[in-house]
Protein backbone atom coordinates (compact mmCIF):
# COMPACT_ATOMS: atom_id res chain seq x y z
CA UNK A 1 0.00 0.00 0.00
CA UNK A 2 1.24 3.48 -0.87
CA UNK A 3 1.57 5.33 2.44
CA UNK A 4 1.56 8.71 0.69
CA UNK A 5 -1.91 7.96 -0.67
CA UNK A 6 -2.99 6.60 2.71
CA UNK A 7 -1.86 9.82 4.44
CA UNK A 8 -3.90 11.89 1.97
CA UNK A 9 -6.97 9.73 2.59
CA UNK A 10 -6.57 10.01 6.38
CA UNK A 11 -6.16 13.78 6.15
CA UNK A 12 -9.38 14.08 4.14
CA UNK A 13 -11.24 12.08 6.79
CA UNK A 14 -9.78 14.10 9.68
CA UNK A 15 -10.61 17.42 8.03
CA UNK A 16 -13.99 16.26 6.67
CA UNK A 17 -13.14 18.15 3.50
CA UNK A 18 -11.00 17.70 0.38
CA UNK A 19 -10.19 21.41 0.26
CA UNK A 20 -9.18 21.64 3.93
CA UNK A 21 -7.08 18.48 3.52
CA UNK A 22 -5.35 20.08 0.53
CA UNK A 23 -4.54 23.16 2.64
CA UNK A 24 -3.19 21.01 5.47
CA UNK A 25 -1.01 19.01 3.06
CA UNK A 26 -0.05 22.10 1.03
CA UNK A 27 -1.09 20.53 -2.26
CA UNK A 28 -3.90 21.22 -4.71
CA UNK A 29 -7.42 19.91 -4.14
CA UNK A 30 -7.39 17.96 -7.46
CA UNK A 31 -4.21 16.21 -6.29
CA UNK A 32 -5.97 15.09 -3.10
CA UNK A 33 -9.04 13.89 -4.99
CA UNK A 34 -6.83 12.00 -7.42
CA UNK A 35 -4.90 10.38 -4.57
CA UNK A 36 -8.05 9.07 -2.90
CA UNK A 37 -9.41 7.73 -6.19
CA UNK A 38 -6.06 6.03 -6.88
CA UNK A 39 -6.07 4.43 -3.42
CA UNK A 40 -9.63 3.17 -4.00
CA UNK A 41 -8.52 1.78 -7.36
CA UNK A 42 -5.50 0.00 -5.84
CA UNK A 43 -7.66 -1.58 -3.13
CA UNK A 44 -10.61 -2.13 -5.49
CA UNK A 45 -13.05 -0.73 -2.92
CA UNK A 46 -15.05 2.44 -2.31
CA UNK A 47 -13.62 4.28 0.71
CA UNK A 48 -15.76 7.42 0.60
CA UNK A 49 -19.46 7.45 -0.31
CA UNK A 50 -19.73 10.76 -2.14
CA UNK A 51 -22.88 12.83 -2.52
CA UNK A 52 -22.37 16.28 -4.02
CA UNK A 53 -20.05 18.29 -1.78
CA UNK A 54 -20.47 15.85 1.11
CA UNK A 55 -19.04 12.41 1.72
CA UNK A 56 -19.38 9.62 4.29
CA UNK A 57 -16.89 6.94 5.20
CA UNK A 58 -17.91 3.57 3.80
CA UNK A 59 -17.54 0.54 6.08
CA UNK A 60 -14.22 -0.44 4.40
CA UNK A 61 -13.20 3.21 4.70
CA UNK A 62 -13.81 3.13 8.48
CA UNK A 63 -11.64 0.03 8.82
CA UNK A 64 -8.83 1.52 6.73
CA UNK A 65 -8.93 4.83 8.61
CA UNK A 66 -8.56 2.99 11.96
CA UNK A 67 -5.46 1.23 10.62
CA UNK A 68 -4.14 4.50 9.17
CA UNK A 69 -4.30 6.16 12.60
CA UNK A 70 -2.30 3.29 14.11
CA UNK A 71 0.25 3.34 11.29
CA UNK A 72 0.93 7.07 11.59
CA UNK A 73 0.94 6.91 15.40
CA UNK A 74 3.65 4.24 15.12
CA UNK A 75 5.54 6.47 12.67
CA UNK A 76 5.38 9.29 15.23
CA UNK A 77 6.60 6.91 17.94
CA UNK A 78 9.57 5.88 15.77
CA UNK A 79 10.59 9.53 15.37
CA UNK A 80 10.27 10.03 19.14
CA UNK A 81 12.44 6.98 19.80
CA UNK A 82 15.23 8.28 17.56
CA UNK A 83 15.06 11.78 18.97
CA UNK A 84 15.24 10.42 22.53
CA UNK A 85 18.95 9.72 21.95
CA UNK A 86 19.71 13.43 21.79
CA UNK A 87 20.80 15.25 24.93
CA UNK A 88 18.08 17.08 26.84
CA UNK A 89 19.37 20.53 25.98
CA UNK A 90 16.69 20.97 23.35
CA UNK A 91 13.41 19.54 22.11
CA UNK A 92 9.76 19.68 23.12
CA UNK A 93 7.79 17.94 25.86
CA UNK A 94 4.02 17.84 25.36
CA UNK A 95 1.94 17.12 28.46
CA UNK A 96 -1.74 16.19 28.17
CA UNK A 97 -3.67 16.80 31.38
CA UNK A 98 -7.24 16.88 32.61
CA UNK A 99 -8.38 20.43 33.23
CA UNK A 100 -8.00 20.55 37.02
CA UNK A 101 -4.55 18.97 36.89
CA UNK A 102 -3.48 21.43 34.18
CA UNK A 103 -4.78 24.43 36.09
CA UNK A 104 -3.69 23.60 39.65
CA UNK A 105 -1.15 20.77 39.94
CA UNK A 106 0.99 21.19 36.82
CA UNK A 107 2.25 24.82 36.95
CA UNK A 108 4.72 24.36 39.85
CA UNK A 109 5.86 21.01 38.45
CA UNK A 110 6.47 22.46 34.98
CA UNK A 111 8.34 25.40 36.56
CA UNK A 112 10.62 22.99 38.44
CA UNK A 113 11.24 20.95 35.28
CA UNK A 114 12.07 24.03 33.19
CA UNK A 115 14.54 25.24 35.83
CA UNK A 116 16.51 22.01 35.40
CA UNK A 117 16.01 21.62 31.63
CA UNK A 118 15.79 25.15 30.26
CA UNK A 119 16.43 24.04 26.68
CA UNK A 120 13.31 21.89 26.53
CA UNK A 121 10.11 23.61 25.46
CA UNK A 122 7.13 22.39 27.49
CA UNK A 123 3.61 22.58 26.07
CA UNK A 124 0.49 21.65 28.04
CA UNK A 125 -2.76 20.51 26.40
CA UNK A 126 -5.80 20.33 28.66
CA UNK A 127 -9.11 18.59 28.12
CA UNK A 128 -11.33 16.04 29.78
CA UNK A 129 -10.07 12.55 30.58
CA UNK A 130 -11.33 10.94 27.37
CA UNK A 131 -9.67 13.64 25.27
CA UNK A 132 -6.32 13.20 27.05
CA UNK A 133 -6.46 9.42 26.62
CA UNK A 134 -7.13 9.83 22.89
CA UNK A 135 -4.24 12.30 22.53
CA UNK A 136 -1.94 9.68 24.05
CA UNK A 137 -3.27 6.96 21.73
CA UNK A 138 -2.69 9.29 18.78
CA UNK A 139 0.83 10.07 20.12
CA UNK A 140 0.02 13.78 20.29
CA UNK A 141 1.29 14.01 23.89
CA UNK A 142 4.33 12.56 25.66
CA UNK A 143 2.94 12.48 29.22
CA UNK A 144 -0.73 12.02 30.16
CA UNK A 145 -2.24 12.85 33.56
CA UNK A 146 -5.96 12.34 34.14
CA UNK A 147 -8.60 12.73 36.83
CA UNK A 148 -10.33 9.39 36.49
CA UNK A 149 -9.63 5.78 35.47
CA UNK A 150 -9.71 5.02 31.75
CA UNK A 151 -11.36 1.85 30.45
CA UNK A 152 -9.07 1.11 27.50
CA UNK A 153 -6.95 -2.04 27.37
CA UNK A 154 -4.44 -0.31 25.07
CA UNK A 155 -3.39 2.02 27.88
CA UNK A 156 -1.48 1.36 31.07
CA UNK A 157 -2.63 3.45 34.05
CA UNK A 158 -0.91 4.00 37.37
CA UNK A 159 -2.13 5.92 40.43
CA UNK A 160 -0.29 9.24 40.63
CA UNK A 161 -1.60 11.11 43.67
CA UNK A 162 -4.64 11.31 45.92
CA UNK A 163 -6.77 14.44 45.90
CA UNK A 164 -9.29 15.61 48.49
CA UNK A 165 -12.83 16.27 47.27
CA UNK A 166 -15.44 18.52 48.93
CA UNK A 167 -19.17 19.10 48.60
CA UNK A 168 -19.99 22.78 48.27
CA UNK A 169 -23.36 24.48 48.72
CA UNK A 170 -24.61 28.08 48.37
CA UNK A 171 -23.44 30.17 51.32
CA UNK A 172 -26.99 30.68 52.63
CA UNK A 173 -27.38 26.90 53.00
CA UNK A 174 -29.14 26.05 56.25
CA UNK A 175 -27.22 22.82 56.82
CA UNK A 176 -25.20 24.17 59.76
CA UNK A 177 -21.63 23.25 60.64
CA UNK A 178 -22.16 19.70 61.97
CA UNK A 179 -21.34 16.70 59.74
CA UNK A 180 -24.38 15.63 57.73
CA UNK A 181 -25.98 12.34 57.01
CA UNK A 182 -25.64 11.84 53.23
CA UNK A 183 -29.37 11.11 52.97
CA UNK A 184 -30.10 14.78 53.70
CA UNK A 185 -28.64 15.60 50.27
CA UNK A 186 -31.10 13.41 48.35
CA UNK A 187 -33.16 14.81 45.47
CA UNK A 188 -31.20 18.06 45.26
CA UNK A 189 -29.93 19.79 42.13
CA UNK A 190 -26.30 18.89 41.44
CA UNK A 191 -23.88 20.73 39.16
CA UNK A 192 -21.82 18.13 37.27
CA UNK A 193 -19.09 18.10 34.63
CA UNK A 194 -19.83 17.04 31.07
CA UNK A 195 -19.93 13.38 29.98
CA UNK A 196 -16.41 12.12 29.25
CA UNK A 197 -14.92 14.00 32.17
CA UNK A 198 -12.99 11.96 34.73
CA UNK A 199 -14.40 14.25 37.42
CA UNK A 200 -17.96 13.42 36.31
CA UNK A 201 -17.27 9.70 36.54
CA UNK A 202 -15.69 10.02 39.99
CA UNK A 203 -18.51 12.20 41.35
CA UNK A 204 -21.25 9.91 40.03
CA UNK A 205 -19.48 6.93 41.57
CA UNK A 206 -19.12 8.70 44.94
CA UNK A 207 -22.75 9.82 44.98
CA UNK A 208 -23.82 6.25 44.28
CA UNK A 209 -21.52 4.90 47.00
CA UNK A 210 -22.95 7.40 49.50
CA UNK A 211 -26.50 6.48 48.51
CA UNK A 212 -27.31 10.02 47.39
CA UNK A 213 -30.17 10.20 44.87
CA UNK A 214 -29.63 13.07 42.46
CA UNK A 215 -32.62 15.22 41.54
CA UNK A 216 -31.93 17.62 38.68
CA UNK A 217 -28.54 17.74 36.93
CA UNK A 218 -26.96 20.93 35.57
CA UNK A 219 -23.95 20.26 33.30
CA UNK A 220 -20.99 22.67 32.99
CA UNK A 221 -17.57 22.41 31.37
CA UNK A 222 -15.13 22.79 34.28
CA UNK A 223 -14.79 22.44 38.03
CA UNK A 224 -14.38 26.20 38.29
CA UNK A 225 -17.74 26.58 36.55
CA UNK A 226 -19.25 24.19 39.10
CA UNK A 227 -18.02 26.37 41.96
CA UNK A 228 -19.31 29.56 40.31
CA UNK A 229 -22.67 27.88 39.67
CA UNK A 230 -22.87 27.02 43.35
CA UNK A 231 -21.97 30.64 44.23
CA UNK A 232 -24.93 31.68 42.04
CA UNK A 233 -27.22 29.36 44.01
CA UNK A 234 -27.91 26.82 41.25
CA UNK A 235 -27.30 23.73 43.37
CA UNK A 236 -24.68 21.55 45.03
CA UNK A 237 -21.33 20.50 43.64
CA UNK A 238 -18.58 18.01 44.45
CA UNK A 239 -15.16 19.28 43.34
CA UNK A 240 -11.48 18.95 44.25
CA UNK A 241 -10.91 21.13 47.31
CA UNK A 242 -8.08 22.91 45.52
CA UNK A 243 -10.67 24.32 43.08
CA UNK A 244 -12.97 25.67 45.80
CA UNK A 245 -10.67 26.69 48.66
CA UNK A 246 -10.61 30.40 47.71
CA UNK A 247 -14.41 30.63 47.53
CA UNK A 248 -14.71 28.68 50.79
CA UNK A 249 -12.23 31.05 52.50
CA UNK A 250 -14.14 34.08 51.19
CA UNK A 251 -17.42 32.66 52.47
CA UNK A 252 -19.00 32.61 49.01
CA UNK A 253 -19.79 28.90 49.28
CA UNK A 254 -20.27 26.58 52.24
CA UNK A 255 -18.36 23.31 52.56
CA UNK A 256 -20.66 20.47 53.61
CA UNK A 257 -18.96 17.80 55.68
CA UNK A 258 -20.38 14.30 55.81
CA UNK A 259 -20.62 12.08 58.87
CA UNK A 260 -19.08 9.29 56.77
CA UNK A 261 -15.75 11.16 56.58
CA UNK A 262 -13.59 12.89 53.98
CA UNK A 263 -13.95 12.31 50.25
CA UNK A 264 -10.91 11.60 48.06
CA UNK A 265 -10.17 10.57 44.51
CA UNK A 266 -7.17 9.13 42.71
CA UNK A 267 -5.36 10.94 39.92
CA UNK A 268 -3.65 8.77 37.29
CA UNK A 269 -0.68 8.64 34.92
CA UNK A 270 -1.37 6.98 31.57
CA UNK A 271 1.16 5.29 29.30
CA UNK A 272 1.03 3.71 25.87
CA UNK A 273 3.03 0.48 26.39
CA UNK A 274 4.16 0.02 22.78
CA UNK A 275 5.51 3.55 22.52
CA UNK A 276 9.14 4.33 23.47
CA UNK A 277 9.24 7.19 25.96
CA UNK A 278 11.52 10.17 25.36
CA UNK A 279 14.26 11.24 27.75
CA UNK A 280 12.35 14.45 28.52
CA UNK A 281 9.20 12.49 29.34
CA UNK A 282 11.18 10.10 31.55
CA UNK A 283 12.73 13.04 33.39
CA UNK A 284 9.34 14.69 33.91
CA UNK A 285 7.76 11.46 35.15
CA UNK A 286 10.64 11.04 37.58
CA UNK A 287 10.01 14.57 38.85
CA UNK A 288 6.30 14.01 39.49
CA UNK A 289 6.60 10.46 40.86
Amino acid sequence: MNLHLLRMFATVVENQSFSRAAEALEVSQPAVSKAVRELESQLDVVLLDRGGRQFQLSEPGKVLYAYAKDIFALEHAAVDAVQAFYAMDRGTLVIGASTTIAAYWLPPLVAAFVRDHSGVTVRVQSGNTQAVAQWLLDTEVDVALVEGPVDDERLEQRPWREERMVIVAPRDSQQGSKPLDAAKLNHRTWILREQGSGSREVVERELSRLGISVGRVQEVGSNEAIVQSVVAGLGLGMVPRICAEDQIALGKVAELKLASGELTRELYRLRLPRRPISQAALAFEALIA
